[in-house]
């Protein structure tokens, strides 16, 4: 639990809430007076999220269409000769007879773990190049339990009939990644012909959404080059899809060490940049993520008790940026997992290979104070929500 001091209160931001405590429930010091800490210990603010789900994310190639100068599966700059293309993990794709392996590898994680419903992630590379493996793996999953289905994609393949499928299977939302507004996208968001891709994501986005109830998470990159125009992306965006069925979330973009340098210092001022970016988008009607201190779920636990990352040639690893990469195996969907000693040595989380810009503790304040300023316009606004917010009741409030 991570307490950070709001505009006219401190928030307690725990991994299943956020709890809204007056200014009188911490001491000069910064600590918790003991009335403050009962009532966060009865609030539920960290509720065990229990074992009833099993995460699993799926590379269904690890092939792309695009050739992004900063993604983590790049492995080498581009040489000479190949028009910019970085060098990539190894191209494999999943096939029919490894789908059966990984639904018989979860099914048996999720009975030695007395998980009841199965929440599928479809990744890549790009997973839309193989529609057909996307709906095969949902289909035959949906015998093991209820399932819930996300994708992370380009958003540049994008059909209505295949997406239509794909929600009947279980699909329910899809994260698609914008370089900032048009210009600044299309100048990093590239095909590997080194064309713009903005307006095909964009055309897709409106037909698909038109005709399916599929929610969008919008994850807007931001560099020295695109927060200028951040602002501009948010209302051309709200003039063409509904906000309600839109998520948007505005991230730094971490240095591969890969010839990449346009990555930009946490500072306060840059958080309180990018919580003016949140508010307008919150003021825009769109959804913008409450803080959590809540562990990936693919990553956040070794070992693999609450989920999988599985690549498309059957072999697991702890964590989708260290899928495919030599070394870092943790074992197989035919097999399962290796020695524990092994599994233990090669267990990393999201952003271990991502070059730091600042240190941790400039790290820390930058999201203490974003946090904040987030939490402060979606309370004002009455965008919180009875569910995600707990009240000190029975203190005095600020």
């Amino acid at each position: 639990m991570r307490i950070i001091k709001g505009e006219s209160c401190y928030w307690a931001v725990g991994s299943h809430s956020v709890a809204r405590l007056p200014n009188s429930a911490v001491d000069a010091d910064g600590t918790l007076v003991e009335e403050a800490r009962e009532l966060l210990r009865n609030s539920g603010i960290n509720q065990d999220r229990g074992a009833s789900i099993y995460h699993v994310t799926a590379l269904i190639t690890t092939k792309c269409n695009l050739a992004c100068s900063y993604c983590f599966q790049n492995t080498e700059i581009p040489p000479a000769g190949r028009k910019g293309v970085p060098v990539r993990i190894p191209g494999t794709t999943l096939d029919a007879a490894r789908i059966d392996d990984i639904l018989g590898f979860v099914d048996r994680q999720m009975r030695r773990y007395g998980a009841r419903e199965l929440d599928v992630m479809l990744f890549g590379g790009e997973p839309t190049l193989h529609m057909d493996m996307c709906l095969r793996l949902l289909t035959g999953a949906r015998r093991l339990g209820p399932v819930t289905a996300s994708m992370i994609s380009n958003g540049t393949l994008f059909t209505v009939a295949d997406m239509r499928r794909l929600e009947e299977a279980g699909l329910r939302s899809v994260q698609v990644t914008l370089d900032g507004d048009a210009a600044t996208h299309d100048r990093s968001r590239i095909t590997i012909g080194g064309h713009g891709t903005f307006n095909k994501i964009m055309h897709n986005l409106e037909a698909v959404s038109e005709r399916t109830e599929i929610a969008w998470q919008l994850r807007v990159n931001l560099t020295a080059e695109t927060i200028a125009g951040a602002d501009t992306l948010i209302d051309r965006i709200s003039a063409r899809l509904d906000p309600a069925k839109c998520a948007f979330s505005f991230a730094l973009v971490n240095d591969p060490g890969l010839g990449y340098a346009d990555a930009m210092a946490h500072s306060p001022a840059l958080a309180r940049l990018v919580g003016a970016l949140y508010e307008h988008a919150v003021a825009a009607g769109f959804v913008v993520p409450v803080p959590s201190t809540a562990a990936c779920m693919a990553c956040g636990e070794v070992g693999g008790r609450s989920g999988a990352v599985v690549n498309a040639d059957g072999t697991l690893y702890s964590c989708w940026e260290s899928a495919g990469r030599d070394g870092m195996e943790v074992g197989t969907v035919a097999e399962g997992y290796l020695s524990e000693e092994l599994v233990v040595s090669r267990w990393v989380a999201c952003e271990y290979n991502a070059r730091k810009s600042t240190d941790p503790q400039a790290e820390r304040a930058y999201r203490d104070t974003l946090d904040a300023l987030v939490l402060d316009s979606l309370y004002r606004t009455g965008r919180l929500g009875a569910a995600a917010v707990h009240r000190a009741a029975g203190m005095k409030t600020a």
